[in-house]
């Protein structure tokens, strides 16, 4: 693949039964390669988002205990974005990477502020739902389809996007003081 026209993220990691593969939601930026053609859905112009399995790596197998907002490869490095749940957890993180002997550079550690009025979780879903056409009248992709893509069911996609709407519009409402 050309990487000075394409770049992809990785926008979740699941693993199959036997850990022995990972399904990898990809948002790919550039030419789909031919390879790809069958597992990707446009979403837009020059942009691709589809799943495609790999096998377990040391990566992966320890990404895939964790909650991952995105990863943006690049010629030479991954750059994760990972929600942890306080330094406990990134220490654990971080013994997880050791063990498998894995080397990996912290490029910054944010801690989250409570006033985000949805969670990252929601964000990533909104943002794929939105890229996929779910929020276009008509609708380009449907709950059902969207949450196969996502490979989450159904229900738990909808109660996902419904809180995440109901926190943006009372937020919204809030700051006009309605």
């Amino acid at each position: 693949m050309d990487w000075t026209r394409n770049s992809f993220t990785i926008l979740d990691i699941k693993p199959e039964e036997n850990f022995s593969t990972f399904r990898l939601l990809i948002e790919l930026k550039g030419n789909l390669p031919d390879t790809y053609k069958e597992s990707f859905s446009k979403v837009s112009k020059d942009t691709y988002m589809g799943i495609i399995k790999v096998r377990s790596s040391g990566v992966i197998r320890v990404l895939g205990n964790y909650s991952i907002i995105n990863g943006t490869v690049s010629n030479d490095s991954v750059v994760w974005v990972v929600v942890l749940n306080g330094y406990t957890e990134l220490r654990k993180l971080l013994r997880d990477f050791i063990d498998s002997k894995i080397d990996v550079k912290i490029l910054k550690v944010l801690k989250a502020k409570p006033s985000s009025i949805i969670t990252g979780r929601q964000e990533q879903i909104l943002k794929i739902a939105l890229e996929l056409g779910y929020f276009d009248f008509p609708r380009r992709i449907r709950l059902n389809e969207l949450s196969k893509k996502l490979n989450i069911s159904t229900s738990t996609l909808a109660e996902i996007i419904r809180r995440a709407e109901r926190n943006i519009i009372e937020a919204f409402l809030r700051e006009r003081d309605l």
